[in-house]
């Protein structure tokens, strides 16, 4: 499914980095296609990001397939979403509980569908990103620990959060759930990362899984 069928059919929640920057990139150019130009420029600006830098338009124009015009887009829209959602280093969001960790993720209390949400930690408590990770029908869902280990590494993180929403509204955790607690926290551990917590949300509530 294409980036923008993606976001018609699932919301833009559903989209990872490299989807999102996809709809800004557009198209490819001959030899590279815009999923392969997409994955660059995310690499390039989490390169930069890593290194405590910002984020200029050579660093986006310099890669292979991009012109001016969409590192221009590319760096509006995060220029954007600075300004509006306070999207910058010196304003990171601090997650030290699960009450932290459900403020930023009630959200999802709401949805219909099941949604798996991770925090991503540096060791100060800071969070590096926040992503979806996982989407079902209804009350069930299929995530495995590698698609939270994966971008764990990708970030450099040092510790996660996991949040899943039973759209029933009641957030009593099921043995699934504890069961995949327990084994995501033991593959965490054997990379060098931490679960911090595993919350369950359901409508206005919460439970944590420790």
């Amino acid at each position: 499914m294409l980036p923008r069928e993606k976001y018609l059919e699932r919301g833009i929640d559903s989209l990872s980095d490299t989807e999102l920057v996809a709809i800004l990139v557009g198209s490819g150019v001959k030899g590279k296609d815009f999923f392969s130009i997409s994955r660059s420029i995310v690499k390039r600006i989490r390169k930069v990001v890593s290194n405590g830098k910002d984020i200029c338009i050579e660093d986006i124009d310099g890669v292979e397939g991009v012109g001016i015009v969409t590192a221009m887009r590319i760096l509006a829209g995060m220029e954007l979403g600075r300004r509006v959602y306070g999207l910058c280093k010196s304003e990171r969001s601090l997650v030290r509980d699960s009450e932290d960790a459900y403020g930023l993720l009630r959200d999802i209390g709401s949805k219909k569908q099941e949604y798996v949400v991770g925090l991503f930690l540096n060791s100060r408590f800071e969070v590096l990103d926040k992503r979806v990770v996982g989407m079902g029908s209804l009350d069930i869902v299929s995530v495995l620990p590698r698609d939270i280990i994966t971008p764990a590494l990708e970030l450099n993180a040092a510790l996660v959060v996991i949040a899943h929403n039973h759209p029933s509204g009641d957030p009593s955790p099921s043995e699934e759930d504890i069961l995949f607690t327990k084994r995501l926290s033991e593959a965490l551990d054997l990379v060098g990362i931490k679960l911090l917590d595993h919350i369950v949300i359901g409508g206005e509530t919460w439970k944590s899984i420790s």
